[in-house]
Parts: C-alpha cells; sequence; structure tokens
C-alpha cells in the first residue's frame, strides 16, 4: 500500500463530507438548544455551537483553536509522510483524524462555532455534545495508539529475534 493511495483520500474526504452534510442539516432543522429525542433519553439531537476546544473547554476563544486545528492537521500530515511504515491501519487512523480535524477546520471558519449536535447520555449524566468531525477524530486517535502499539511492539520482536541470531 502506498502513503497516499485512493483509501486515505476517501476515508479524508467521505469525514470531511460526512460532517459537512449533517451540520447543515442540523443547522436547517434544529432551533439552538432545541432536542429531539432518538432512542428515548440515551441519543438525542440538539443543535449547540462550540467556540471553545474539545468538550467546549475555554469558550470565546475561537483564534486559538483556528491556530492549533490547522497546526494539527499540518503535524498530522507531515508525521505521516515522515513515517516509513506503510501499514493500511496507520494510514485510516491518519485518515479519519484528519478528515475529522478538516470538518472542524472549516467550522471554525465560516460559523459562529463548531456545530455539535449528538447528544448522549441518561438523564443529567450525558456526554459532551459532538459531531460526525468528532467521532472521526475519537475513532483515528484511537485507532492510531492501537496501531502504533502494534507497531512497536512488532519492532521489538523483530530486534529481538535478529539478537538471538
Amino acid at each position: 500500500m502506498k502513503k497516499f493511495d485512493a483509501r486515505f483520500f476517501i476515508i479524508v474526504i467521505v469525514g470531511w463530507g460526512l460532517d459537512f452534510i449533517t451540520k447543515i442539516l442540523a443547522v436547517q432543522n434544529l432551533s439552538n438548544n432545541e432536542t429531539i429525542k432518538l432512542v428515548g433519553d440515551f441519543i438525542a439531537f440538539r443543535l449547540v455551537y462550540n467556540t471553545g476546544g474539545v468538550f467546549g473547554i475555554a469558550q470565546g476563544n475561537p483564534f486559538i483553536f483556528h491556530i492549533m486545528t490547522g497546526l494539527a492537521i499540518i503535524f498530522l500530515l507531515v508525521y505521516y509522510i515522515k513515517t516509513e511504515s506503510n501499514d493500511k491501519y496507520f494510514s485510516i487512523a491518519i485518515a479519519s483524524t484528519m478528515g475529522g480535524a478538516l470538518g472542524n477546520f472549516t467550522d471554525r471558519f465560516f460559523r459562529e462555532g463548531v456545530v455539535d449536535f449528538i447528544d448522549m447520555g441518561f438523564g443529567v449524566h450525558r456526554w459532551p455534545t459532538y459531531n460526525i468531525a468528532d467521532a472521526f477524530i475519537s475513532a483515528g486517535g484511537l485507532l492510531l495508539v492501537i496501531t502504533l502499539w502494534r507497531m512497536e511492539k512488532m519492532e521489538k520482536e523483530k530486534l529481538a529475534s535478529n539478537s538471538k541470531e
């Protein structure tokens, strides 16, 4: 598998595109802080504009998060290019994270904040409201941790077997 193959670009575009489309639908169909229950009280749609960072920290400082998100996208791209691995899971992890980051990056420039609309939890015990971009970032980040751990383990095993010879 080559670094920038079709799978990489498809995942980036699907993450970015799904996020973009679902946010348009959320903005068009939900009033601010209106809640539409989907699965009882567990899953609902609720429109929220996040002007801060992850989980709504540092609200009202959007410029800082413009810069941080842009730097994160650049870092991911450089890290991906510089890493010698052609592991497909590594590629999927970076592409998922980049697709999500691009989705939220786009929002930061063209809206009054990042559009969050997926609300999950039980009663008053709720996860912070999130969006498709956040799901891609989280899934990509988790897959990246697992993939890096697996790659490191394989490298250690390879070094150990070479030292025995």
